[in-house]
């Protein structure tokens, strides 16, 4: 590098100062458009393709002002408060440069590890510092869009870096709150966190325990569960301490009994440092999620077992679902509800037919017959209904399967009474269920990868509101008759289903345990210097 440089220096002294930057900066240009790597005092650029066509269009001239320094250097200075590292952004290397006397070189130097800083942070914001899809295959959600570039040129044509900058935040509910619990925790964090709380008996009102009582209420204040001026005595486990109990086990989506049991002891000893890793990566997924979810659309939160409807900006509706197991995750997606079905057959999906039931089908040929399921052979009008006892279920397999299986409408069914379409390549879709008692269960992650419903009818009711040609009476006369029947719904939802351990909303911060162990990657790919980028 400083052979180069001192080669650069050599043909540019008939130069101008302006024409000598420009040269800098243009060389620099077309190593990164060559697919070269370049570093400024062991700092990497990041943005190969946008930076050089920046600096083409304004002819390789410096754009950074002393003032538009200040304004990126004081963003810059609060990354981390988004849950980013600051290093990612040459923090250290731009005070380090405006600190020392300025030759031309070190101008255009200074120009391009700004410019570099501004388009990865724009970048990051506008689509997420980790692309999603390479932690999981199934995270397939629509996602943000612009171009860090044309933002960079509306910020300097307005001379507001910072204003551009902060426009780009998540708009999504509970971002900006969810930022201020990140500080919250790590004030906690600095202060030593809090301690363990040993195991014991399950703690209810009334019981007395001179050792974990004391940790409990110290445990809950630091999060502020329980304020600081209401505890008669620091050794009973009364009323009032098993309120804050329920408010705890609430934001942690434990069972709300209000006694200090195993899994809430669990909860609670969950350290400062991991809750503050869990906002940072949640933080995240909000920079995934995109900007315009609709005027009324459905959010579905796999790690909350949760469906909650929202219609200008407030939330008109919820209830508990069952999601996938951890095995047959249910996929992160947006798509498009439109229609629904009412007493729908059942076609087996592939990864059921062959993973679950050919192999019990092959162990007993009348399973079929016991789950209402028959099997069917051709295509459209031509398709034909055939005896199983007829077939030799021992020849089939994935590679030769000449038949569709299919359950009739009816009580067993396993979409239950209705299904909910939103048309995806995944062939995941919401509907009822006839396994009512998993959603006694605060664990809910039971399902193939469909969404199963709680309250199935209720949501029918919700969603044919204000189509006058179907009111109650008539939803009911139908799902009687028995007949599959399909209602195209006169105002198509967006379906967003996500997937957040971590949240702000109703006035409190959530966590929820990471049923698809995906929080761990996603860590390590926050925390690891920032990937190159077009």
């Amino acid at each position: 590098m400083k052979s180069t440089l001192l080669l650069l220096l050599a043909l540019n002294m008939s130069l101008g100062p302006q024409q000598e930057t420009s040269e800098f900066i243009r060389t620099r240009a077309e190593m990164l458009t060559a697919g070269l790597a370049v570093q400024i005092e062991g700092e990497s650029l990041h943005c190969r393709k946008m930076l050089p066509e920046f600096y083409q269009n304004r002819q390789f001239a410096t754009v950074w002002t002393p003032d538009l320094r200040e304004q990126l250097a004081a963003v810059l200075a609060q990354v981390a408060d988004e849950g980013l590292n600051p290093n990612d952004y040459h923090l250290a290397a731009i005070h380090q440069y405006q600190a020392k006397p300025e030759s031309t070189i070190r101008q255009a130097e200074l120009d391009l590890l700004l410019t570099d800083a501004f388009l990865l942070y724009a970048s990051h914001f506008l689509n997420g510092k980790v692309n999603p899809e390479t932690i999981g295959e199934e995270w397939k959600a629509v996602r943000r869009e612009g171009n860090a570039r044309e933002v960079f040129e509306r910020a300097l044509n307005t001379k507001d870096i910072t204003g551009t900058l902060e426009a780009l935040a998540p708009s999504f509910e509970g971002y900006d709150s969810l930022k201020m619990m990140l500080a919250t925790y790590r004030s906690v964090e600095e202060k030593g966190g809090w301690k363990p709380i040993p195991a014991g008996e399950t703690l209810k009102p009334g019981m007395a325990d001179a050792q974990r009582v004391p940790l409990l209420i110290a445990r809950l204040q630091a999060t502020g569960d329980l304020a600081k001026d209401k505890i008669a005595d620091p050794t009973i486990y009364d009323q009032y301490l098993s309120d804050a109990v329920k408010q705890f086990q609430q934001r942690h989506g434990l069972e709300t009994d209000g006694n200090l049991g195993k899994n809430t002891t669990a909860a609670l000893n969950v350290p400062a440092t991991e809750r503050i890793a869990q906002i940072r990566i949640n933080l995240e997924r909000y920079r995934w999620v995109a900007q315009e979810l609709g005027n009324h659309f459905v959010l579905v939160n796999i790690a909350n077992y949760k469906m909650r409807v929202f219609k200008d900006q407030k939330l008109s509706y919820e209830q508990k679902v069952i999601v996938g197991k951890p095995f047959r995750k249910t996929p992160v997606f947006t798509a498009r509800m439109s229609y629904l079905v009412l007493n729908p057959y059942w076609t087996v999906p592939p990864t059921i037919l062959f993973n679950d039931m050919l192999p019990e089908v092959k162990k007993n040929s009348g399973y079929l017959k016991t789950k209402n399921i028959r099997v069917l052979q051709g295509q459209g009008s031509a398709m034909q209904e055939v005896d199983p006892a007829t077939i030799d279920w021992s020849k089939l397999s994935k590679s030769y399967f000449p038949y569709t299986l299919r359950q009739d409408p009816g009580p067993t069914n396993a979409l239950g009474q209705v299904k909910f379409m939103f048309p995806n390549s995944y062939n995941v879709y919401i509907h009822d269920t006839p396994s009512r008692e998993l959603f006694q269960r605060e664990d809910r992650a039971f399902s193939s990868g469909c969404i199963r419903l709680h309250k199935p009818i209720d949501f029918v009711r919700y969603l044919l509101a204000n189509d006058a040609a179907w009111p109650a009476t008539r939803i009911d006369q139908a799902l009687a008759a028995g007949k599959e029947q399909t209602i195209m719904l006169k105002e198509p939802l967006p379906v967003h289903i996500l997937y957040l351990t971590a949240w702000f909303g109703d006035g409190a911060l959530h966590f929820r345990n990471d049923i698809y162990e995906r929080d761990r990657a996603l860590l390590a790919a926050l925390d690891a210097p920032a990937p190159t980028i077009e």
